[in-house]
């Protein structure tokens, strides 16, 4: 029974591996007046990747952006180790020794044997299995919004009575949110439920990047009769659940 539950759950973590393409930062080198990434691959899925395009952020050890790069690939083939290099986009390449943390966003990618861009971006993984740079954090990230500097809008949601803000890097920084890349942000001090810096992260168990996902899951619930939904949210670093009741 033992040799089988052995043989079971090493199957299991096989296939699970088979499932995905494995990324990773393996330097950063500062050349002359440029500073550069040099990044790891390897196509461990079933996909026939043909295409991938990948946005690279990077931030120093307060969290502040300080480069931008971005890498088009082609033809990863599967099994084969690929390496290559990016140029990293800064004010000044002083700061390429600054770099502390990485995020990776996989804005595109298109497979030859699937249809579905969501399922081939959600291969990827970044390998933990190895530490090529020590004091650097490399995540993958599914918000490209997160990065924009923009002008962001005040959304008022009446069912709750919160005006809500999505969540990008200025924000971030104004309420102290950290290892968070997606939600709405509550921008209001009057609110039965809310506090001003709350960050909704989810709506009836589902993700929330913009303003229309968690206007969707309100328009859900009311269809079907229900008087609160389901609300994830981040205060003081702290992720809760609450209840909600609905106007």
């Amino acid at each position: 029974m033992n040799k089988i539950l052995i043989l079971f759950l090493l199957t299991f973590n096989t296939n699970l591996i088979a499932k995905e393409v494995l990324i990773n930062i393996t330097g950063i080198a500062k050349v002359g007046k440029e500073c550069f990434l040099n990044l790891a691959f390897q196509n461990q899925s079933t996909l026939f990747i043909e295409n991938v395009n990948l946005l690279i952020y990077s931030f120093d050890k307060n969290n502040l952006l300080i480069g931008k790069s971005s890498l088009n690939l082609n033809k990863i083939n599967k099994k084969q180790p690929y390496k290559t290099f990016t140029a990293v986009d800064m004010s000044s390449v002083k700061y390429c020794q600054e770099i502390r943390k990485i995020d990776v966003v996989v804005s595109e990618c298109f497979s030859k044997n699937n249809n579905s861009s969501s399922i081939c971006k959600n291969s990827f993984r970044i390998d933990k299995n190895k530490s090529y740079v020590k004091s650097l954090e490399v995540n993958l990230s599914k918000n490209t919004n997160y990065y924009l500097q923009s002008l962001n809008k005040n959304f008022f949601v009446p069912e709750l009575n919160i005006n809500l803000q999505v969540l990008d890097i200025e924000i971030a920084r104004r309420y102290k949110i950290k290892n968070y890349k997606n939600g709405l942000v509550v921008t209001n001090k009057n609110s039965k439920f809310f506090k001003e810096g709350d960050l909704i992260i989810e709506a009836e168990m589902n993700s929330i990047f913009q303003i229309k996902d968690l206007n969707e899951k309100i328009k859900l619930v009311k269809d079907n009769k229900k008087k609160s939904i389901l609300i994830s949210l981040v205060r003081e670093q702290q992720e809760k659940f609450v209840a909600v009741f609905l106007k």
